[in-house]
């Protein structure tokens, strides 16, 4: 989203993960507005073994990264499990959350944040992840093959987590396809950036934001939904992608502008290779019954509270 809006994008990894072969992938399409830095650290012990000093070398690079100006979006990813462990201290990190250039914005993740870092951040959004063990075996836990993921929560980042999700897919070989079911059919920041990457497409239907309560959703609503609904049934069983994503769809059936019971239908007469995310807060009960994973956003703090309002390339 950042890189399709033409801002400079650094992501620095502090822990292994599966995705990083992808991402610098991805780096090579969003080039020269994404640059993928891993400092990956193995082992978490506190003393100075060289998967420590990895770490700290990548966290020497963030604070000259902040302090050049280069980049309008840093991301340390991993770096709270690194305050856990003892290998930085909170006072590190809210050092660089204090000196950082106003223009630039700081995104840092990971478990086990810090209170005082949390009262620090103008944003904190909590992911809790819950695999249900009736609807995918033990091996596909473990794997990360589950088929139906449910993103939902009143927190910030239920679109972010399905579109970084599509990028990996289509830059690990496979194909991915993505319906917004509200947002309109405007460039925004993800549409200009998917472009970008080959085996990944979007598709935007919606009308933008309802304005109406879910009892009167507005008819140019429930007609663009239809719409969105029948180009989905379409893409899901053409048999041209692995990875698919229903944007808001939660959303939709909260309104009222798609049935709960056909999304569950089709949840449960898909084919059986293709990996489904539904996002969206408000995910009806019965839909995250037919899910194998349920991961939910938890609002912890929101910048709109404060006044501030959506930002290009972070937001949209």
């Amino acid at each position: 989203r950042a890189c399709g809006r033409n801002l400079r994008t650094l992501i620095i990894g502090f822990s292994p993960a599966d995705y990083w072969i992808p991402l610098k992938r991805a780096a090579s399409f969003l080039a020269p507005y994404l640059v993928i830095d891993c400092a990956l650290v193995e082992g978490l012990e506190p003393d100075l073994s060289p998967s420590a000093e990895r770490g700290i070398e990548g966290f020497r690079k963030a604070e000259q990264s902040l302090a050049e100006g280069r980049f309008d979006l840093i991301i340390l990813d991993g770096i709270m499990r690194l305050v856990v462990q003892g290998i930085f201290k909170a006072a590190d990190i809210l050092r660089l959350m204090r000196d950082k250039p106003g223009h630039v914005e700081l995104v840092l993740t990971g478990f086990g944040a810090d209170d005082q870092i949390i009262q620090q951040a103008d944003l904190v959004t909590e992911m809790v992840v819950r695999r249900d063990p009736r609807h995918v075996p033990s091996s596909a836990m473990i794997e990360g093959r589950d088929s139906i993921k449910i993103v939902t929560g009143n927190g910030k980042g239920k679109t972010t987590y399905c579109l970084g999700e599509a990028m990996v897919a289509a830059c690990s070989g496979s194909h991915a396809f993505v319906l917004q079911v509200i947002k309109s059919p405007r460039l925004y920041g993800e549409i200009k950036g998917i472009r970008k990457i080959p085996h990944l497409e979007v598709r935007t239907m919606g009308e933008g934001f309802l304005d109406h309560g879910p009892a009167e959703p507005g008819e140019k609503h429930l007609q663009a939904a239809r719409s969105a609904w029948a180009v989905w049934l379409q893409e899901l069983y053409s048999m041209k992608y692995d990875l698919l994503v229903l944007d808001e769809i939660n959303i939709a059936t909260h309104y009222g502008l798609i049935p709960w019971e056909r999304v569950k239908e089709m949840l449960l007469l898909k084919p059986e290779h293709l990996r489904l995310l539904l996002s969206g807060r408000d995910a009806h009960p019965e839909i995250i019954e037919t899910a194998e994973t349920l991961i939910e956003m938890r609002e912890v703090k929101h910048p709109y509270k404060k006044g501030v309002k959506a930002r290009e390339g972070i937001e949209f």
